[in-house]
This record gives structure tokens, sequence and C-alpha cells, in this order.
């Protein structure tokens, strides 16, 4: 089982490719890269023996021998070839317990487990749910797999909400704030309000995020706790700004405004004008 650079020999393509079409501006051939590619993926490639780069991983379908090979170039720090992935996707469920099990295992690279993840995603969003869901309850800080995660699970209904909020309690901080972001898409359970104020109230290095989530969220009953805290002492001018906004956003009177004499981001912006 030969591992070849697909990338770099696409590259050695184009440079050939571009002598024989001088005089192409930048934005010509960057019109051309599809052409560029359809036409590197099915030509017999010397390298290969005579093969299309585009069919050369069809030899393959026993998914042992297609995770074999997605975990040797990601080991090698070689970019996956498309091909690669495109016949990982072909075989679909028979691919997909293998790859829910190294998106799963903690113990595997980042990188292996994002790949393994967007690869489930695309087979028809072969992930369980509660993949996605312990991804994003068990993070302690952003990364990749949980921003995946917290995506794949944005783009479900509103049934989701239930499922996130079942599990907010035991979640992570941080993993309370995706449950929230994610939750502020689908407005109708007062529940949802409710935690945000309560994060609003206890995370005042947070009082911008989350004042914004609020906003997105649309729930007017976030109006009078968010003009109470208008007048707080301790409030940073950018933090003032984003209460402001999102009590506008949802239809209320932020009254009169403040001035944040010498607080840095009010001056600056102060003297820009």
């Amino acid at each position: 089982m030969k591992i070849y650079d697909f990338d770099e020999k696409f590259f050695d393509y184009v440079r050939t490719w571009m002598a024989l079409h001088p005089g192409l501006k930048e934005a010509e051939i960057e019109e051309r890269y599809n052409e560029m590619m359809r036409g590197w993926l099915n030509a017999p490639a010397q390298w290969l023996n005579g093969e299309k780069p585009g069919e050369y991983f069809n030899r393959y379908s026993d998914p042992k021998d297609l995770m074999k090979l997605l975990e040797e170039y990601l080991k090698r720090h070689i970019g996956l070839p498309e091909p690669l992935y495109r016949r990982i996707v072909e075989r679909g469920e028979a691919c997909a317990p293998a790859l829910v099990r190294m998106a799963e295992d903690p113990d595997r690279s980042e990188a292996l487990r994002a790949t393994a993840l967007a690869l489930l995603r695309d087979i028809d969003d072969g992930a369980p749910l509660d993949l996605y869901l312990d991804l994003v309850c068990r993070c302690k800080e952003k990364n990749e797999l949980s921003d995946m995660a917290a995506d794949a699970l944005s783009d479900r209904g509103d049934d989701i909400v239930e499922a996130l909020l079942s599990r907010y309690d035991a979640a992570t901080e941080y993993g309370q704030l995706l449950i929230l972001d994610i939750c502020a898409n689908h407005p109708g359970d007062p529940r949802i309000c409710e935690l945000l104020l309560q994060k609003l109230r206890n995370r005042p290095e947070a009082r911008a995020l989350y004042a914004a989530l609020l906003g997105k969220l649309g729930d007017p009953r976030a109006i009078e706790p968010m003009r109470a805290l208008l007048n707080l002492t301790d409030l940073s001018y950018l933090d003032y700004i984003e209460l402001r906004s999102a009590i506008e956003q949802l239809g209320g009177d932020a009254g009169e405004e403040r001035t944040f004499n010498g607080d840095p981001d009010f001056e600056a912006l102060r003297n820009l004008e």
C-alpha cells in the first residue's frame, strides 16, 4: 500500500499547465482551476503507472484498507487526496463505524478525529447524535472538533434544544456556552432566555457575549434585566454598547447614552471621531 503525495503531483501538473498557457492573468488562472483539476484527475499519470489519479483509490473497497490509508496520510502530514476522501464517502455506511470510533477516541490526534468527523458529515450525516453532543458538552476550550460538532447540531431542527438542555447542567463551562449559542438560534423555550440571563449576571467578563446571544435569541423578556445592568459602575464601554444593541434589537428603549470617560475603548473611539 504505497503512499503518494497527490498534492505535490497536482502542483507539478499546474506548473506545467501554466507553462503551456503563458500570459494568463491570476484571475484567469483561478477561473480555470476546476478545468485543471478535472484534466489532472482524468489523465493517465506516469507516476501511477498509467492509472488516472481520480480512479486510483477505486481499487480499495475494504473499510480496513481505506482507514489504514487515511491514518497513514495524516500520520505523515501529507495532504489527504481528494479521490481518497471521495472513495471513503462512496463506501459510506461500510466505513461509518470505524470513523465513529476514530472521532470518539481522545487518544487519536485532533487532525484525524476532525477528518473522521468531516467524513461522517458527508456520509449523509453518518455520525450518531450522541457523538456530537459529547463533543460539545465535554469540551473545555475552543477546538476544531467542538466547532464542527456545534455546526452540525446547529443545522438540526428545533428538537435539538431539548437534547442540549438536558445535558446543560453536566456540561463544562465552555460546553454550556456552546449549548446556549446553538439554542439561541431556536427561540421559543423560556429556559434558554433564563440561562442566558444567569450567565449575563454571573459572568461579568463575558457580558458582551451573552448580551449578543440574547439579542440573537429575540426574547423580549430579556429587555428589562439588561436595562437594569446599563448603570453598573463596573460596566466596560464595550459591554455597555453590546447591552444597548441587544436591548434595541429586541425592540426596547435603552435610554440616554452614558459617557465612559477614562475607559480606553471609549477614549480610542472618541479620538477617531
